[in-house]
């Protein structure tokens, strides 16, 4: 793997949820978020296909992902965070059910902590990476991995 394509992932990652955050606030529709999207992500067709996979997970395994988020929560309900703190869980969380293999789990919770750094703050980091360990361990407890 490239060294350059870990941060165009993530440079794609924030892109889509800049783009989610102009959908949750009703600016873009549904019908228009790929188109929308796409033009500004980077060039790597790779990196595209994953934003793809990942915008098409979160339009339709929302409300799932929401009440597993939930359930699995320690210290608040899901409903007490911003919009902005539910989309970028529900984004590390759809990563990590649907690509958080042994190899990939590090790469997906360092980019989410990252963000949730950035764009949030240190104790959200610390959440968002406790409910991603927790996800990924229901993950392979149900496989039979270790």
């Amino acid at each position: 793997m490239s060294r350059n394509r870990g941060p165009l992932f993530e440079q794609g990652r924030e892109m889509l949820l800049q783009e989610l955050m102009s959908y949750e606030l009703g600016v873009v529709d549904k019908d228009a978020l790929w188109r929308s999207l796409s033009p500004s992500l980077p060039k790597s067709d790779r990196v595209k296909r994953h934003i793809k996979r990942l915008l098409n997970l979160y339009l339709q395994e929302r409300d799932e992902v929401d009440m597993w988020i939930d359930s699995h929560l320690k210290s608040k309900s899901f409903a007490a965070y911003s919009d902005l703190e539910k989309m970028i869980m529900r984004l590390a969380i759809l990563e990590t059910m649907h690509f958080g293999d042994e190899k990939m789990i590090p790469v997906i919770a360092s980019t989410w902590v990252d963000i949730s750094e950035r764009f949030v703050d240190d104790s959200f980091a610390k959440a968002v990476h406790g409910i991603i360990g927790t996800c990924y361990e229901e993950n392979h407890a149900n496989t039979g991995l270790s």
